[in-house]
């Protein structure tokens, strides 16, 4: 799966949450790094360039900060340029159908905050309904945000933490499936198993096994999950 992060940021060059998660993926073969800035400097796109990019990724993902409920300027003059109806629409041959769109987007506010009753008043997937209704028009599957909340107030172990997940979102072929996330922690120990030495090899058998034991056992409960419902059906 060949995935592509377009990213729009004003302030990219200076921005800490940006330059980590760039860090976070600049070894991944199968993601590409669009920066829209650095793109262009006077908002203009080379149409045919960019439609012809996006046709070469499964997922496509907007990573943005959130302004004022909406994405930067740039990336909206981006989607409006390249995004002609003959390339999009998916009921007139659209060249986007059956792909993923996802969106990244980051946060200075708390999340807990974008919910209904919440000081924001309103929940992310609110917010982010055009994007939704961009995917259903184009015939593509809208893959769950991904919100990052204020980056530079997290610890070291929540950036670790942010890390996996981020890959993850990347990287994740069935990233919506029942226990997918496990599985792909599965297929990543594994990659790594193989540049440790013995001892290591041994010590990380232990997890492989408890995490497969683990997804077992949720592969089952969804088993039992499917039947009661085509009984209750």
């Amino acid at each position: 799966m060949k995935t592509l992060v377009i990213v729009s940021h004003p302030e990219y060059d200076n921005s800490m949450t940006e330059s980590f998660l760039q860090q976070c993926q600049n070894d991944i073969d199968e993601v590409d790094w669009l920066v829209l800035d650095h793109l262009t400097n006077n908002y203009e796109f080379d149409v045919d360039k960019e439609q012809n990019r996006l046709m070469k990724y499964d997922r496509i993902l907007f990573q943005f900060p959130m302004y004022w409920y909406s994405s930067p300027a740039l990336l909206k003059k981006y989607e409006d340029d390249i995004l002609t109806r003959s390339f999009t629409y998916a009921n007139e041959d659209g060249k986007l159908k059956g792909k993923e769109l996802g969106i990244i987007t980051t946060l200075g506010e708390p999340l807990k905050n974008y919910t209904v009753g919440g000081s924001e008043g309103f929940s992310i997937n609110e917010i982010l309904k055009p994007y939704q209704a961009l995917a259903f028009k184009s015939g593509m599957k809208f893959i769950k945000p991904f919100m990052v909340d204020q980056f530079s107030y997290m610890t070291d172990d929540e950036k670790g933490k942010l890390l996996v997940d981020y890959r993850n979102y990347l990287t994740n072929k069935d990233i919506n499936g029942f226990g997918s996330k496990q599985l792909w922690y599965l297929s990543q120990l594994k990659q790594l198993r193989s540049n440790l030495s013995p001892a290591k090899q041994a010590k990380l058998d232990i997890i492989i096994d408890y995490l497969q034991d683990n997804y077992d056992r949720l592969d089952e409960i969804r088993w039992e999950l499917d039947m009661i419902k085509k009984e209750e059906d």
